[in-house]
């Protein structure tokens, strides 16, 4: 990014809608809330391909860097009539560069800085086009390793991400494209301040391999895939009841098949259908010595949806769609979504949604099995929201979008205390409105902003599996009511670029295990900036500082402190 961050969670932070917070260094365990839903309840994919979403259903987004990717496609909201299990909150896609419409380049970085902070990320696009011919092979490649020391005891992290895709264009209406992904990380796991662990450790493994084909006909297109994905975890705790020590891996098979069709200038519609299994495994190992049991089981699924997308009046169209999804281990589940945009001027755009989504219980829910022995639920989602978007191109008035939303949350799962078995019990709400703005008032400055007023309120009273007791009116934890992103960037001379950025967070919550009551965290103010200077068309240098001011109030949680000031620096070169 033009600030310099080369992690999922940092990319995202100015997101409208979006918090993330890291744990204990760049690219550490982090967390996410999409529109004040959980981590577990949004779906992270690799150009379409669900990768493995972890024995909580929790994707690990600090595994994955961002150099080399396209985009990062954000998808805020119900989206499960589509993208299937766990979109309760919204999507997120890792977009590769096409290799078959980019020039043959590449580019490479070196950063170090505070804290032990050194990386290495290598990007290439290779394809045999030339200036009389397009491109029908093309291979796209990157390569990223890091080390950081932590700012904490216990909490050095090492890390290596390695993204693929190549695609051969078979005939002029059929494309054959490979995906593939693989990453490798070993992290020190440093506990909360007020319970710091020195010995805890999780090391994490994984990769994604994906061949495809897409065919192009008059007014159709037809996409079929599989995917394989396997993701390993090893784990060493230690708790008042014992060292827990497992690896747990998760081997995931997708296959895929949908078609678009556009019927005539007004009309279109589609249809897709997808299967999934995914295979469980625990295994104890030798420094365990806690009362944990191995464990092993297989979910399969079965999906298929239609959608119509239908352009009424010049101004005005609707898409209606519905899913059906069925499990061999819990109950089915339909899904519809209804979606309506009106242009009321070439530049201003109307549009209201209403959609369910829904998340599949969690391997690590099952473990120990159901309250009753009753089949579980998915948690569902019934959301709505209502927005406007303006897009002038080529204008100095910049790009804004506003929306209005809420989650109604039904179903939720967690598990009795006292045995460990899952139920559905809890019941929450989530609503809030997101404001993001970015434009060029002269060509030499960049604006942005987001800001997310965001209300949450647990509807059912429970008891968490952690011994959490839960009132119905309280609100949910850790997520800010306000989370406010604004900076700028100026340009000068052609070669010089410098920025600086704040985030705002206010009104969080979060509950003492040491005195078991909830608390207030305390406001905070994250300020960065980054200068850059371009030395020729191939070579560029760029420092980032973070926070500027030493806030120390935590990021997320109550225990874990924020990063504190820290400079790096960046060497990227380009061929």
């Amino acid at each position: 990014t033009a600030e310099g961050l080369g992690t999922l969670g940092g990319v995202l932070q100015s997101t409208p809608g979006i918090y993330t917070a890291p744990t204990s260094g760049e690219g550490s365990q982090t967390s996410l809330f999409i529109r004040g839903t959980n981590s577990s309840q949004s779906a992270l994919l690799l150009d379409g391909r669900k990768l493995p979403q972890g024995f909580l259903n929790t994707y690990e987004i600090e595994r994955y860097r961002t150099f080399g990717l396209s985009s990062a496609e954000v998808l805020r909201g119900a989206s499960s009539v589509l993208y299937g299990a766990n979109a309760i909150g919204g999507v997120i896609d890792l977009r590769l560069a096409n290799p078959l419409c980019e020039t043959s380049q590449g580019e490479y970085a070196i950063t170090g800085g505070s804290y032990g902070r050194g990386s290495f990320a290598f990007h290439t696009v290779n394809n045999n086009g030339n200036e009389t011919k397009p491109a029908t092979q093309g291979t796209a490649f990157s390569f990223t390793s890091s080390h950081e020391d932590g700012w904490r005891p216990n909490s050095s992290l090492d890390a290596s991400t390695a993204l693929l895709k190549s695609e051969w264009q078979i005939s002029p209406s059929l494309t054959v494209n490979l995906i593939g992904s693989a990453d490798n990380s070993e992290a020190r796991l440093p506990g909360a301040e007020t319970n710091p662990k020195y010995n805890d450790f999780q090391n994490n493994q994984g990769w994604l391999i994906s061949p495809g084909l897409t065919y192009y006909g008059d007014n159709l297109r037809a996409t079929a895939f599989w995917s394989h994905a396997l993701s390993e975890l090893e784990s060493y705790n230690e708790f008042s009841f014992g060292n827990v020590h497992q690896n747990y891996q998760l081997r995931h098979d997708e296959i895929t098949a949908f078609i678009d069709q556009r019927l005539n200038q007004e009309l279109s519609w589609g249809l897709g259908t997808s299967y999934e299994c995914s295979h469980y495994q625990i295994k104890v190992l030798n420094l365990d010595t806690a009362s944990s049991s191995p464990w092993d089981g297989t979910h399969e699924s079965l999906g298929v949806w239609t959608y119509a997308d239908w352009k009424a009046t010049a101004y005005d169209r609707v898409k209606f769609a519905i899913r059906r999804d069925e499990f061999t281990d819990f109950k089915g589940k339909t899904t519809e979504e209804v979606t309506y945009a009106r242009k009321l001027k070439s530049e201003l755009t109307l549009h209201a949604k209403l959609a369910t989504a829904y998340r599949t219980p969690a391997a690590g829910e099952l473990l120990y099995g159901t309250v009753g022995g009753l089949p579980l639920r998915p948690e569902s989602n019934t959301a709505i929201e209502i927005g406007l978007r303006y897009h002038e191109a080529k204008s100095p008035i910049p790009d804004w979008t506003l929306v209005a939303f809420q989650n109604q949350l039904t179903d939720l799962i967690d598990v009795d205390p006292s045995t460990w078995e899952a139920y559905n019990i809890a019941k929450a709400r989530t609503r809030g409105i997101e404001y993001g703005i970015e434009g060029r008032p002269v060509n030499s400055l960049r604006c942005f902003g987001s800001i997310t007023y965001l209300e949450t309120e647990a509807l059912s009273t429970y008891t968490t599996g952690n011994g959490m007791k839960v009132e119905a009116g309280q609100s949910l934890l850790a997520r800010p009511r306000l989370n406010l992103n604004v900076g700028f960037e100026m340009t000068w001379e052609k070669n010089w670029a410098w920025g600086v950025s704040a985030n705002v967070l206010q009104g969080r919550v979060d509950y003492d295990y040491n005195s078991s009551v909830r608390v207030d965290l305390p406001d905070a103010t994250f300020i960065r900036s980054w200068i850059r200077y371009q030395l020729s068309p191939s070579y560029e240098l760029a420092l980032r500082l973070e926070n500027l001011t030493g806030e120390s109030a935590p990021p997320k949680a109550l225990g874990y402190s924020a990063q504190p000031r820290s400079a790096y620096f960046t060497f990227t070169g380009r061929f």
